[in-house]
């Protein structure tokens, strides 16, 4: 593994813990984004090497969440931004469009987005936001501190939302105020999700999740329309029914949607039947003309 380290990174904990891994090489750098930030880079590459960009954040740890999304019935909806961009490397997902960089960030100074999130109150507060944070469970304990923060403030809602089945490294026995929600697609098309488990592994990782005392969601999210749509969601769904308490856990659904500019950007990076659709343009915003449709149907297959 290759890390780009911040000359001020140097002295903080969480980098420490990451250099005791094996066969690591150091490049001191200045600022993460004379990295990050370059111009012409190859985002495919990047993905396929294992390099970090380790920096420190030195404001803005919370972001206001969307008037648009929901906000789980709290009066404030709040999201970190600790690492930016995923190890995975999905087709139609907008970090693509949104960074020029394939090598995620990793900001060190976990306890000032702890800190920061302590003043929080009665709000929903998402992690995993812009990246998929149990993903780098296997680099750092990431998770421990914001669940004993859920421990704490009792007026927050916490959510981690992933596709990693990295679950055996999370402590046991989570408040309920802490939310696990697990992204599920088909395996027609975790095909177009790079480097994720398949189906099967993320539904035995729910599994272990619940043993573990996680308060489970899941996710259909986005619904993508595939040739041969309903009957690979009529199957889907059928494997879910089959494999999981399903009328036990949440179910979030949604379809494709995007910025049209971050959807210009990644088509230049993936030249895929998921970013090459004929999407509707409205609002500046790419999705299926018949995106109710699709929601319907899978949600008839649920609930039926």
């Amino acid at each position: 593994m290759l890390l780009y380290i911040e000359k001020k990174a140097f002295n903080f904990s969480l980098i420490n813990y990451i250099k005791k891994k094996s066969q690591i090489k150091i490049i001191k750098i200045n600022h993460y984004k004379d990295i990050f930030n370059r111009t012409h880079q190859d985002f495919n590459y990047q993905k396929s090497q294992n390099r970090l960009i380790l920096a420190v954040k030195e404001n803005n740890f919370l972001y206001k969440g969307s008037k648009f999304c929901d906000n789980r019935g709290y009066e404030n909806f709040y999201y970190s931004t600790q690492i930016l961009g995923c190890i995975y490397n999905c087709e139609y997902c907008y970090l693509g469009g949104m960074y020029p960089c394939g090598y995620p960030v990793i900001f060190v100074n976990e306890e000032d987005f702890i800190n920061e999130a302590k003043k929080l109150k009665n709000s929903f507060l998402a992690i995993s936001y812009e990246t998929d944070l149990l993903a780098f469970e296997g680099i750092y304990p990431f998770h421990k501190a914001w669940i004993n923060l859920a421990k704490e403030k009792k007026d927050i809602l916490i959510e981690s939302r992933t596709k990693s089945t990295n679950v055996e490294r999370l402590p046991n026995n989570p408040p309920d105020n802490f939310l696990l929600t697990f992204s599920l697609s088909p395996n027609e098309v975790i095909k177009f999700e790079k480097k994720t488990p398949s189906l099967e592994k993320r539904v035995n990782a729910i599994k272990i999740a619940i043993k573990k005392g996680y308060k489970i969601e899941i996710a259909i999210d986005p619904i993508i329309k595939v040739d041969n749509f309903k009957e690979i969601y009529k199957n889907f769904i059928n494997y879910l029914k089959n494999n999981l308490p399903l009328s036990e856990i949440p179910i979030s659904i949604g379809a494709f949607r995007m910025n049209k500019y971050f959807l210009k950007r990644l088509r230049k990076i993936h030249l895929s039947e998921v970013t090459y659709y004929p999407y509707e343009i409205k609002n500046n915003e790419a999705r299926y003309k018949d995106e109710k449709e699709l929601i319907n149907y899978v949600q008839n297959l649920i609930y039926k």
